[in-house]
């Protein structure tokens, strides 16, 4: 869809894959903004967006929810209290009354359609004084998501078993459909292999080899009490699913081994050591009577429920009050809720306690999914940690979708997800490297491809089933190896034929996250060996979960590996290595003030502004102004006052990163860079010299005050593997040093600005890195057919221009364009423009600085 403006062609803006439309947005600003507003930027100064634990009441301040009905969460005040809640048309609460007392936890769902208009609301502990009344507006627009009382949802379970892995009266269609699936067989092979296994002693889960301290010897003991309990669980859900699969006995005689020995194991002994391993077994043990109903001794049947609900009460007396006010608690969301989950379904009606794990589990379900993103389809806790919670979301989604009778997969969180992760980590590609575990992976491996086949049949998106065909092709194996989706695609996905793939993709090369704040450039991202990717990162999540101190930060890759990557590693969260180098700013490609980096602090924020994407250009803004200073868990302010980093690229081969800082005193700046393979600097010429296995790369270096060029082969602090994590392949890692890059002022200064010009040019072939020629006279650095401009005087307002040589493109990031002898002042003199002539035609686009909606609603509140 494309309109003329005056002549020129303006494209239209796909969400999450903007490719155009003139927006220009302004939220509503106080006095001393006005100025800031009439250039186009937005300065954000709340405390924090997503502090660790809830600070405010949703809905609030007359705001729209995301759907009706609404969920309505306060911040908890202790645990195991109990809370009232009212809600009203009318101020009084004389009209349309809802309410409920006694709630043991934070969230209400009042699980009925509110009619439109503006609706007020209090809680307040149960007996005590009412909160200030706060409100809401539904609108006609406003997103229906009705749920049905908790009391529906029990009734809709069955009363027979099995009924989690599948419902007793579907068990004849689930096997005549399921039996030639290749998945069918993969579990048979796995199964019969196991049918003489001899289960473990519950002391195998004590740790073979101790640490050098009591930290150490802890998160080793915690290591070894996973191992057991997710032995375990492989174990018995295989068994189990081989059973459900073929109804033979063989599978329950060798099921019935594990069974009496784990349900005479002590549920707050070793194996209660690690949450995950003692989830595992809660688990497989419900699903295991579940599953064995009908055959197992009664006797060993109530030991099984007693052990699996020990463990399942003893997660529900950890989270109630606490996990509903957090902002992220990543086990629970990862794994254990949906094991949570799996455990009420298969004991209700069996332990009177079910009910009430399957009320906590429901309701914050509906309050809070997606719990670590918003609707652009990213995940903040990066590509590494997402992974863990694909199950849990589509699983959990599908079985609540069932049970109601209404669609839990309802945001456009699910439409948007498989577009992120193509961008973020594409087929036979590493990824983009943020948080922890973002650099874990050389390429997507087939769990990407099962996920991404699941969302493909689920959603019908061609683009997801590309992705999966593409993964599953280069690892040379088929999705029926994929083992954690293998049930769910029996269960569920594969009632859905796979979308047909065109044979002609035409993918945007960019993609924009604003939500979680990432933004992606490529080149070339269906030919990964070609592929030029730049990555980008300001979050407003902050350093929060497995997130890292690394906002305003990037990451590049050629040929599908690290070119300039962060740098470092992690044995084990809390490791002095992890939090000092590889979690923190230091380790990343970034910035350092006064040689300090940002705190591992909710408050500690970034967010990205601006995107523009054309045919030869592309363009982002991330600022990190935020990002220096701490309210959350700690009080630090280190003197920022502006950091805006612009990034370009600038097909095929030429990334620009542009920044401009600035501090509340005479600072000392460090630019960071890294790289795996080596670094050589030119300090004369201002280069940096490095490679990747595909790739030669030289970055000029530039800034508005004289810095001193260092490089450096050694962690300052040092790097052991002592919780003998391993590789994609399976092999110990050899925590090998990395090469270090710091450009750091000889003088202190409280303004400062760096240019950064990156040549990226593959081995093969004869191209060359070219030498930067700047001109004087015009303040010009040409490269490789681009001239760029960027003002590097602190005195004067930031900006940079980009144009090529042959008259095609041309860029500004504020102030008047001029491109073909016209000049393009747009409809905001800071607006960023960009014109690109296509198919014969200009094509102009033209952005302001945009704010995410989370971020509004917060600055509505301050």
């Amino acid at each position: 869809m494309s309109m003329t403006i005056r002549g020129i062609r303006i494209s239209s803006m796909v969400r999450g894959i903007a490719t155009g439309l003139i927006s220009i947005f302004f939220l509503t600003c106080t006095t001393s903004e006005k100025a800031t507003e009439l250039h186009g930027e937005i300065r954000v100064t709340s405390k924090m967006i997503y502090p660790k634990y809830r600070l405010w009441t949703t809905p609030s301040n007359g705001e729209e929810p995301a759907f009706n009905s609404p969920s309505f969460e306060w911040p908890t005040t202790k645990k195991m209290t109990d809370y009232d809640v009212r809600l009203s048309s009318n101020k009084d609460f004389s009209t349309n009354l809802i309410e409920k007392k006694n709630i043991p936890f934070a969230i209400f769902n009042p699980h009925q359609k509110l009619d439109k208009g503006i609706w007020y609301w209090q809680h307040r502990e149960s007996g005590k004084e009412w909160s200030v009344m706060d409100s809401f507006r539904i609108t006609a627009a406003t997103k229906e998501f009705t749920t049905p009382k908790l009391s529906k949802v029990l009734q809709n379970i069955s009363t027979e078993h099995p009924r989690v892995f599948a419902n007793k009266n579907d068990l004849a269609g689930l096997r005549a459909r399921a039996k030639d699936y290749r998945e069918t067989k993969a579990i048979l092979d796995l199964a019969n292999n196991l049918l003489s296994e001899i289960p473990p002693t519950e002391e195998s889960g004590l740790p073979k080899h101790k640490g050098k301290n009591e930290y150490e010897d802890a998160m080793i003991a915690e290591q070894a009490s996973k191992t057991l309990g997710r032995r375990v669980f492989s174990t018995l859900n295989t068994l189990s699913q081989a059973y459900i699969l073929t109804g033979d006995i063989k599978y329950y005689g060798a099921a019935k081994k594990w069974m009496v020995e784990v349900a005479d194991w002590d549920p707050n002994g070793i194996t209660h050591l690690s949450n995950f391993g003692d989830s595992a077994i809660m688990t497989c043990l419900a699903l295991a009577v579940d599953t064995f109903w009908d055959v197992l001794d009664e006797a060993v049947r109530e030991k099984m429920i007693r052990q699996s609900s020990v463990r399942a009460t003893n997660f529900y007396n950890l989270w109630i009050g606490k996990v509903e006010s957090r902002s992220s608690s990543m086990h629970v969301w990862q794994h254990i809720l949906h094991q949570m989950f799996q455990t009420s379904m298969a004991l209700a009606g069996e332990t009177t306690e079910a009910d009430k794990w399957l009320e906590y589990i429901y309701e914050i379900w509906i309050a809070q999914f997606p719990k670590m993103a918003e609707t652009d389809g990213a995940w903040f806790n990066g590509i590494g940690y997402f992974i863990m919670n694909t199950l849990t979301i589509y699983d959990m989604s599908s079985s609540f979708s069932d049970l109601t009778g209404v669609d839990f997969q309802w945001s456009d969180w699910f439409v948007n997800n498989p577009k992120w992760l193509l961008y973020a980590f594409p087929p036979n590609s590493v990824g983009d490297g943020f948080g922890n575990d973002g650099d874990k992976y050389w390429y997507p491996t087939i769990k990407y491809a099962g996920f991404m086949d699941t969302a493909a049949r689920m959603l019908n998106d061609p683009y997801a089933a590309w992705y999966s065909k593409e993964v599953a092709k280069g690892l040379s194996q088929d999705i029926s190896s994929e083992s954690e989706f293998r049930w769910y695609r029996i269960q569920w996905a594969n009632k859905n034929p796979r979308p047909k793939i065109s044979e002609d993709f035409n993918f945007p090369q960019a993609a924009h996250f604003p939500d979680v704040g990432v933004s992606y450039m490529h080149t070339d991202i269906q030919s990964i060996e070609n592929n030029l990717m730049l990555s980008a990162t300001s979050s407003p999540f902050g350093s929060n979960g497995h997130k890292h101190a690394e906002q305003n930060n990037f990451n590049i890759a050629f040929g599908g590996k690290r070119l300039f990557y962060n740098s470092g590693y992690r044995p084990k969260m809390g490791d002095p290595h992890h939090q000092d180098w590889h979690k923190h700013t230091r380790g990343h490609n970034g910035i350092l003030i006064d040689g300090k980096g940002q705190p591992f602090d909710a408050g500690a924020y970034g967010w990205m502004p601006r995107f523009l994407h054309g045919k030869q250009i592309s363009y982002a803004v991330g600022d990190a102004s935020n990002a220096y200073s701490a309210s959350d868990g700690v009080s630090i302010d280190l003197g920022m006052k502006r950091f805006r980093r612009h990034y370009l690229m600038l097909r095929p081969s030429i990334i620009v990163i542009y920044d401009e800082l600035e501090a509340d005193h005479a600072a000392e700046w460090t630019w960071l860079l890294h790289n795996d393979k080596g670094l050589e600097i030119d300090s004369n010429k201002k280069t940096i010299t490095a490679e990747n296995e595909y790739a030669n790369a030289l970055v000029s270096l530039y800034s508005s005050t004289d810095i001193d060029f260092n490089v450096t082969d050694t962690f300052s602090i040092p790097a052991k593997n002592w919780n003998r994590k391993v590789d994609q392949a399976g092999n110990i890692i050899d925590f090998v040093d990395q090469w270090h890059f710091t450009g750091i002022t000889k003088e202190k200064t409280d303004k400062m600005r760096y240019l950064a010009i990156f040549q990226v040019k593959p081995k093969a072939g004869d191209s060359v890195c070219e030498e930067v020629i700047f001109d004087e006279t015009t303040n010009t650095y040409s490269i490789a057919g681009w001239n760029i401009k960027a003002e590097m005087n602190v005195a004067k307002a930031a900006k940079i221009e980009i144009s090529d040589r042959l008259g095609t493109a041309s860029f500004i990031s504020s102030g008047v364009l001029e491109f073909d002898g016209k000049k393009y002042k747009g409809k905001v003199s800071g607006s960023s423009k960009l014109v690109e002539i296509i198919e014969g035609q200009k094509v102009l686009q033209e952005k302001v600085d945009e704010v995410p909606a989370e971020i509004q609603k917060v600055m509505m509140n301050d």
